[in-house]
Protein backbone atom coordinates (compact mmCIF):
# COMPACT_ATOMS: atom_id res chain seq x y z
CA UNK A 1 0.00 0.00 0.00
CA UNK A 2 1.35 3.42 -0.97
CA UNK A 3 1.95 5.98 1.73
CA UNK A 4 -0.57 8.83 1.80
CA UNK A 5 0.46 11.91 -0.14
CA UNK A 6 1.45 14.93 1.85
CA UNK A 7 -1.06 17.71 1.81
CA UNK A 8 0.34 20.84 0.35
CA UNK A 9 0.45 23.65 2.80
CA UNK A 10 -0.06 27.26 2.03
CA UNK A 11 1.06 28.24 -1.45
CA UNK A 12 4.20 30.28 -1.03
CA UNK A 13 3.98 31.98 -4.40
CA UNK A 14 2.87 35.57 -4.39
CA UNK A 15 1.58 37.38 -7.40
CA UNK A 16 2.05 41.10 -7.65
CA UNK A 17 -0.70 43.01 -9.33
CA UNK A 18 0.65 45.87 -11.40
CA UNK A 19 -1.40 48.66 -12.84
CA UNK A 20 0.33 48.58 -16.21
CA UNK A 21 -2.12 49.06 -19.06
CA UNK A 22 -1.75 47.07 -22.25
CA UNK A 23 0.31 48.79 -24.93
CA UNK A 24 -2.62 49.11 -27.33
CA UNK A 25 -4.61 51.22 -24.84
CA UNK A 26 -1.60 53.48 -24.27
CA UNK A 27 -1.22 53.96 -28.02
CA UNK A 28 -4.95 54.60 -28.42
CA UNK A 29 -4.92 57.16 -25.61
CA UNK A 30 -1.99 58.95 -27.25
CA UNK A 31 -3.81 59.04 -30.62
CA UNK A 32 -6.93 60.45 -28.99
CA UNK A 33 -4.94 63.08 -27.07
CA UNK A 34 -3.27 64.22 -30.32
CA UNK A 35 -6.65 64.28 -32.07
CA UNK A 36 -8.05 66.38 -29.21
CA UNK A 37 -5.19 68.90 -29.43
CA UNK A 38 -5.62 69.16 -33.21
CA UNK A 39 -9.37 69.68 -32.84
CA UNK A 40 -8.86 72.47 -30.30
CA UNK A 41 -6.25 74.17 -32.49
CA UNK A 42 -8.46 74.07 -35.59
CA UNK A 43 -11.67 74.90 -33.73
CA UNK A 44 -13.39 71.70 -34.88
CA UNK A 45 -15.85 71.26 -32.03
CA UNK A 46 -17.34 68.03 -33.40
CA UNK A 47 -13.95 66.31 -33.50
CA UNK A 48 -13.14 67.72 -30.05
CA UNK A 49 -16.36 66.31 -28.59
CA UNK A 50 -15.79 62.97 -30.29
CA UNK A 51 -12.22 62.75 -28.95
CA UNK A 52 -13.36 63.62 -25.43
CA UNK A 53 -16.13 61.02 -25.57
CA UNK A 54 -13.74 58.31 -26.80
CA UNK A 55 -11.15 59.23 -24.16
CA UNK A 56 -13.87 58.98 -21.53
CA UNK A 57 -14.87 55.53 -22.73
CA UNK A 58 -11.25 54.40 -22.81
CA UNK A 59 -10.60 55.65 -19.27
CA UNK A 60 -13.72 53.91 -17.97
CA UNK A 61 -12.69 50.69 -19.71
CA UNK A 62 -9.31 50.93 -17.99
CA UNK A 63 -11.02 51.37 -14.61
CA UNK A 64 -10.56 55.13 -14.20
CA UNK A 65 -14.22 55.99 -13.69
CA UNK A 66 -13.77 59.56 -12.43
CA UNK A 67 -11.40 60.57 -15.20
CA UNK A 68 -13.67 58.96 -17.79
CA UNK A 69 -16.70 60.79 -16.42
CA UNK A 70 -14.79 64.10 -16.52
CA UNK A 71 -13.97 63.65 -20.22
CA UNK A 72 -17.55 62.72 -21.03
CA UNK A 73 -18.96 65.70 -19.12
CA UNK A 74 -16.67 68.00 -21.13
CA UNK A 75 -17.86 66.39 -24.36
CA UNK A 76 -21.50 66.78 -23.32
CA UNK A 77 -20.98 70.46 -22.51
CA UNK A 78 -19.40 71.12 -25.92
CA UNK A 79 -22.19 69.27 -27.73
CA UNK A 80 -24.89 71.05 -25.72
CA UNK A 81 -23.47 74.51 -26.43
CA UNK A 82 -23.06 73.99 -30.16
CA UNK A 83 -26.27 72.04 -30.66
CA UNK A 84 -28.45 74.73 -29.12
CA UNK A 85 -26.57 77.50 -30.95
CA UNK A 86 -27.25 75.78 -34.29
CA UNK A 87 -30.93 75.28 -33.44
CA UNK A 88 -31.28 78.96 -32.50
CA UNK A 89 -29.67 80.04 -35.78
CA UNK A 90 -32.01 77.82 -37.79
CA UNK A 91 -35.13 79.12 -36.04
CA UNK A 92 -34.25 82.79 -36.77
Amino acid sequence: MAPPKKKKGKDNRYYLQHDIPPVDTVVEEDKLQKKLVLARETGDWKMEAQSLMQLGQLMKWRGREEQGDAYQVQASAILRVHTFVEEDEQSD
